[in-house]
């Protein structure tokens, strides 16, 4: 027997009806999941999470993390550095400050509002110290989604 293609059309439709609300039945039959809402501050938040940067050493032999913290001033952000930073600069365990400038570079300050170190933009995503010229550093996201 030889079906007309409108019939087939209606069968095939049919099937596709019975297979779609099959499946809508068999997902409302599925228990919910109960998930505890309750929010826990039994473990403080960790470097993990928190932005971090990573300064380096030429080569990337010695390296150590930056944390910016949000202060509400904007461009002008408290930074917490790691213990590591004064083996790369001794100054670097002095930055209480972090700066975005108006020139695009980002300068590190310490208590008083002395720069201690700034960085431009570099060729790749990394930025490159410029001042002071004695120092030699980058600058680059580490631990952050950037696109």
């Amino acid at each position: 027997m030889k079906l007309s293609l409108p019939a087939g059309i209606g069968l095939a439709a049919f099937f596709a009806a019975a297979a779609v609300l099959g499946d809508f039945l068999s997902s409302a039959s599925t228990p919910s999941l109960q998930v505890d809402p309750t929010t826990t501050a039994s473990i403080g938040l960790t470097e993990f999470d928190r932005p971090a940067f990573l300064i380096s050493s030429p080569g990337g032999a010695a390296k150590c993390k930056i944390f910016p913290q949000g202060n509400g001033m904007p461009g002008h952000d408290a930074v917490r550095v790691a213990e590591g930073c004064a083996a790369l600069y001794a100054p670097l365990a002095g930055a209480k400050e972090w700066r975005n400038n108006q020139d695009g570079t980002i300068a590190l300050a310490d208590q008083a509002g002395k720069t201690i170190v700034e960085f431009s933009p570099g060729d790749g995503r990394a930025y490159v110290s410029v001042a002071p010229r004695s120092v030699l550093l980058s600058l680059s996201a580490s631990g952050l989604t950037l696109f």
